[in-house]
């Protein structure tokens, strides 16, 4: 072998022991060194955008920069085309420092005198990023070696996405995604070069070059960029001539601000952190924003100082809009709260809930007769609206009147904790007491949900019975987490009584509202204290909420969910579907139609005069022969009632009576109204003393009751006693028309003397009567009067 090519063996093996070593002390030097990894991912602005992903609002992370991340695929190969030959023209060919670039910066800088050159290649300046140091010889050799682990461990590509991610662009703005929208209003996708030359020039210097702060030394870097991109061929000297002349944008654009409520809720969601494409329909927003300022200065003129609405799509759940108060920045009044997010009493906004349940449990149907007469739970008496009862009414037309006392016998009776069980399985998570604490009163509004969450349950009837949770993330994953509620019949039935117009607390201006209203079923409630009103509808597409009210929990006399928030309600409905609204009859629900008594609604007896047809649900609904018809005897010659052996004693004759609850009967004597009753049992029928009426024995006729002044009221109370048949198992007392105790027979009762005269009737179990009115004086005696 000649010395030559020993010589260059020699020299090739040596270079070869010299570069293994160089990777080795590399490998190790990257292994004690390792990159801060951390700072190549830096967390976003998140971005919350409508269903169509046009941007609502952002939020900054905790460095307050405005940061969005893009994909290389999503930013214009110009841009990248401009950078790549602006910055390190050999990016993709070097190791991660160029050494070409060095030997030409150290010979530039030693000629000046002076660092004028630093040759720094896109992984030194992202490395510089992530280490912020002053401009030096050892900061230069760390970048070169941070440059090193960069190239080691990602893809040029990676490390492109990377460094346009997060390069400087002026004041907080990093990124070429932040930097399109801030200073043009778009996506890096679509740049002119005029634009691609200004944010190729901006990370060089981003104080010198920002264009709202020095407009003109950024025109001027902007077109020296123009000139040197086309000189090297990234864009035509005719493009780079023309673009020239633009202006630099010489303020930011201002970020989205659209629906706050809504997007600070998804944001919260999210864990304060990324961005999420919502479900939010920005048209149906807008109207909803539009309709809110329509009405609100109407209602301030009445004291009510916001309101507040959600739309849902019935289908998928997706929240299409929410206004969380009628205006975002009103401090005086709190307009920041998302009302629509607030705890509030629902008032009677939960009764199509129970009466759906009952239909399910078989204990009712529709056209089911209910008392609506004060009833007494453990003290606590019931009262309606309006004030007043109706004695008996269909289970339909006690939802449509939304009446209170037959909503509370019901509930008694599907039970309160099986009901409260069903309301957390439909989302209403802030009933989060022990049914116990809110009594039966829960059905009233004594517990306290959200908009969200309420306007969600009543989607549950508009589909059928079937509860799914609320979407407001757009992730393009139909919503299979559902559980069914109500059967198909029950959310039918229900839903047509809701189709109803009329409700008890609507004005004759309300009335006019409705005639040109869609075919919607609704529900309005208004809670204790004048607080809260509410009124809930839905078509087969959509399910509306809205809630008026005052954020502090001021009282408002004279509010009213069919007075307020229902014609809001209305101009929703006409805003979104216009005439198009409707709720379509299902397919295949088990219903059918069977015959009962006129007179109960109870399945026929031999007894049973006229019938009618009703709707009840196959296999379901559990009817009960009716009790209100009867068969008696009479004497032919007085009239008189006739049982057992008595019947054969005298002539007689088949009368067919009709009888009533007990409560019933109660109630109307109290109100004195005409009552059928029994006619009297013949004395001769002495066998039968069980059938005899109450008669009162306290107050007594004869016993002078005196109020003296001074002394405690617990001291001067009367007890009231009436003499009853061994059969009867309650007593109610009504006093001037008013229930003041329902108690079996042998419980003592106590009632308050006061000044005045008094009626007082006693009704049993089986409906037999009496009466007394009795006068009070201060200083003279209680003293019976009639009978």
């Amino acid at each position: 072998m000649s010395r030559y090519l020993k010589w260059t063996a020699g020299a090739c093996v040596a270079v070869l022991i010299l570069a293994a070593d160089a990777f080795l002390l590399f490998l190790a030097a990257d292994y004690l060194f390792p990159f801060p990894e951390a700072s190549m991912h830096r967390k976003t602005a998140a971005v919350i955008s409508d269903s169509r992903g046009r941007p609502l609002r952002f939020f900054l992370p905790e460095d307050n920069r405005w940061r969005f991340e893009v994909g290389l695929e999503d930013i214009s190969p110009g841009l990248v085309e401009a950078v790549i030959a602006s910055e390190d023209r050999w990016f993709r060919h070097h190791p991660g420092v160029n050494p070409l670039a060095l030997v030409r910066a150290f010979y530039v800088n030693v000629r000046a005198g002076r660092v004028v050159s630093g040759a720094s290649t896109i992984p030194m300046q992202r490395a510089r990023m992530a280490e912020p140091k002053s401009r030096n010889v050892a900061s230069k050799i760390k970048e070169a070696f941070r440059a090193f682990q960069l190239k080691w461990r990602y893809e040029d590509d990676e490390l492109l996405e990377i460094y346009l991610n997060i390069a400087p662009y002026g004041g907080n703005i990093e990124g070429v995604a932040a930097a399109s929208y801030f200073y043009f209003g778009k996506s890096p996708r679509v740049l002119s070069p005029a634009e691609i030359a200004l944010l190729t020039a901006l990370p060089r210097s981003p104080v010198a070059y920002d264009p709202t702060r020095n407009p003109g030394s950024a025109l001027r870097e902007r077109n020296k960029v123009l000139r040197q991109l086309a000189e090297i061929g990234v864009f035509t000297e005719e493009d780079a001539e023309r673009y020239a002349g633009e202006p630099v944008p010489e303020k930011r654009r201002l970020q989205p601000f659209s629906a706050p409520h809504f997007s600070e809720y998804v944001y919260q969601k999210v864990s304060r952190g990324g961005g999420a494409q919502t479900t939010l329909d920005s048209s149906i927003q807008r109207i909803a924003g539009e309709i809110a300022a329509r009405h609100i200065d109407n209602l301030r003129r009445d004291g009510i100082e916001h309101l507040a609405i959600v739309v849902i799509d019935n289908e998928t759940r997706s929240l299409k809009a929410l206004v969380g108060s009628a205006d975002y920045f009103d401090k005086k009044s709190s307009g920041q709260v998302n009302l629509a997010l607030a705890r509030r009493s629902p008032g009677s906004a939960l009764k199509p809930f129970l009466y759906a349940m009952a239909i399910d449990r078989g204990i009712v149907i529709p056209d089911t007769y209910v008392l609506d007469v004060p009833t007494d739970y453990s003290g606590y008496v019931a009262e309606n609206y309006d004030g007043t009862y109706r004695g008996r009414i269909t289970l339909r037309y006690a939802l449509i009147l939304s009446l209170n006392a037959p909503a509370v016998r019901l509930l008694a009776q599907v039970g309160l904790g099986e009901f409260h069980e069903l309301l957390l399985k439909g989302g209403l998570a802030t009933l989060d007491r022990p049914s116990g604490k809110y009594g039966l009163p829960l059905i009233l509004g004594s517990g306290e949900v959200t908009l969200l969450d309420l306007t969600n349950l009543y989607a549950t009837l508009a589909s059928g019975g079937v509860h799914r949770p609320l979407r407001v993330i757009d992730d393009g994953v139909r919503n299979h987490d559902e559980t069914r509620l109500f059967s198909p019949e029950a959310a039918f039935l229900t839903t047509d009584a809701l189709t109803e117009l009329k409700r008890p607390d609507m004005s004759s201006n309300t009335w006019a509202l409705t005639r040109d209203v869609p075919e919607v079923a609704w529900k309005t409630g208004t809670s204790y204290g004048h607080r809260d009103a509410w009124s809930l509808g839905y078509s087969t597409r959509y399910t509306i909420g809205v809630w008026v009210g005052n954020p502090g929990g001021r009282g408002q006399k004279g509010i009213s969910g069919g007075g307020h928030a229902a014609p809001i309600l209305f101009d929703l409905f006409r805003g979104i579907e216009g005439d198009g609204a409707r709720i379509a009859m299902p397919d295949g629900l088990n219903l059918g139609t069977i015959e009962v008594c006129r007179s109960s609604h109870m399945l026929p007896t031999p007894y049973c005069g006229q019938r009618d047809r009703v709707t009840y649900v196959k296999g379901v609904s559990r009817l009960k022969r009716d009790t209100y018809s009867k068969q008696i005897f009479v004497d032919k010659e007085t009239g008189e009632l006739l049982l057992g052996q008595c019947i054969g004693e005298r002539p007689h004759e088949a009368r067919t009576v009709t009888t009533y609850p007990a409560e019933l009967v109660a109630w109307r004597m109290a109100e004195g109204k005409s009552v059928e009753t029994m006619p009297p049992l013949s004395p001769l029928c002495k066998d039968v003393p069980s059938e005899s009426p109450p008669r009162i024995v306290s107050p007594d006729r004869t016993t002078p009751y005196r109020v003296l002044n001074g002394m405690p009221s617990e001291y001067q109370r009367v007890e009231l006693i009436a003499r009853v048949a061994e059969e009867v198992n309650m007593l109610y007392w009504y006093q001037d028309g008013k229930l003041i105790a329902s108690s079996k027979p042998y419980k003592r009762v106590f009632i308050p003397l006061e000044a005045g005269a008094h009626d007082l009737v006693v009704v049993d179990s089986s409906g037999r009567s009496d009466s007394v009115t009795y006068r009070v004086e201060k200083t003279g005696h209680v003293e019976v009067v009639g009978r």
